[in-house]
């Protein structure tokens, strides 16, 4: 079996190893530091703490014993694949104890006595962006001494390349100014230790543009939005952490390394060009806007509505509601979306709060936190468009 371990990129990709036929597992994790502070198990405090408020599934699959615990060394795994995973924040650390695990600071909102009782053990922390490579190779060499001989397959991130604009985003606090810096020597680093491999995600996201001719949007195309002016920050970024046409790739790069040894890149897997150019937005039609957004696709239907507000003089509304019954439950076309009715408050765009909280309130498969969080925020996109209309 193969474990996969890190964030949703790493989910997506052991998915993907799942569909081509592969044995594996993956696992959520939250912070190098869980893994390199733990006491060796689960403590008694936390897991009482969590099932007495019954807040599990605000750990968001961060589960207690993947945070505080390696992978077992049996029955022996074929790999571990890791990636540079972003840490959530903040972590609640032990004031004695010094242990430090993640919980959303929702569920502290939601249950006050947990909240107090949290308050009277823990203190919140946010670990130094500066600091992130440090406490993954600390990580890495825990996972190392855990498991002897397993292979381990570290896996980059994307870098900020402008070409892959506008203002590339990573969810990994810091990597901005990490990746063309510090990253190179920490993955020679990671490279030469013993039965670890480094695999550069940029190559091989740089063979999948290659062998498709699509557009930075078809590949990207989710959006963080600011909410309002912010000095030093973009007003619209980039996300690269969801990038579903890696996954096949990536986990192909995988296959191949762990029959190599080594890390094995086909000829065209390398950085384009065009990553170090300016990037310039696409402009859809209308007829294949309908179609993006009909689709039932959130990638597609996240690329048509990128299209939107990079053309902010045009109103896109009709074509919203057109597609309201059609448009998939994803949090993060939803921050398009709410982008979108923040810049035109069309009060015509309730219509689609209105189907889309339909489809939203039945999409119970992340969960009741996950179903509260999204229609608080439809209802809130409804309100901001309808809060023009005369009375």
């Amino acid at each position: 079996m193969i474990l996969f371990r890190g964030n949703c990129q790493m989910q997506f990709c052991a998915e993907a190893a799942a569909a081509a036929g592969l044995d594996v597992s993956f696992a959520s994790l939250a912070s190098p530091l869980t893994l390199t502070a733990s006491p060796g198990a689960v403590p008694r405090l936390v897991t009482d703490l969590i099932a007495g408020a019954k807040v599990g599934e605000y750990l968001h699959t961060r589960e207690l014993a993947d945070q505080f615990a390696p992978p077992p060394a049996t029955p022996r795994p074929e790999a571990l694949v890791v990636n540079l995973f972003h840490e959530n924040r903040p972590l609640l650390l032990h004031k004695q104890a010094k242990y430090c695990f993640y919980l959303d600071p929702a569920a502290l909102e939601r249950k006050p006595g947990l909240k107090r009782a949290m308050e009277r053990h823990f203190d919140a922390i946010v670990p130094n962006p500066a600091g992130y490579l440090n406490r993954f190779a600390a990580m890495l060499l825990l996972f190392r001494d855990r498991l002897p001989g397993v292979p381990i397959l570290v896996i980059g991130r994307l870098g900020h390349y402008p070409g892959l604009g506008p203002a590339p985003h990573s969810y990994l606090d810091g990597w901005d100014a990490l990746w063309s810096g510090p990253a190179r020597p920490f993955a020679a680093w990671a490279d030469a230790l013993p039965g670890v491999t480094f695999l550069d995600a940029d190559r091989i996201m740089g063979g999948v543009f290659a062998r498709s001719a699509l557009p930075v949007e078809a590949h990207f195309p989710f959006l963080r939005v600011a909410d309002e002016p912010n000095q030093g920050l973009a007003a619209m970024a980039r996300d690269l952490e969801h990038a579903g046409s890696l996954w096949p790739a990536l986990v192909a790069a995988i296959v191949r390394t762990l029959s190599a040894g080594r890390a094995e890149y086909l000829p065209d897997e390398s950085v384009p060009e065009a990553w170090h150019g300016t990037w310039s937005p696409e402009r859809l039609d209308s007829k294949a806007l309908l179609e993006h957004l009909v689709s039932g696709s959130n990638y597609r239907a996240a690329r048509a509505v990128g299209n939107f507000l990079a053309r902010p003089e045009e109103d896109f509304t009709e074509l919203l509601v057109e597609a309201a019954p059609h448009m998939p439950v994803c949090h993060n076309l939803l921050h398009m979306v709410r982008a979108y009715g923040a810049r035109r408050p069309v009060p015509a765009l309730a219509g689609w709060c209105d189907v889309h909280a339909e489809r939203a309130a039945a999409f119970v498969a992340n969960g009741e936190a996950y179903r509260t969080e999204y229609l608080e925020k439809i209802n809130a996109l409804r309100r901001l468009v309808l809060a023009r209309v005369s009375v």
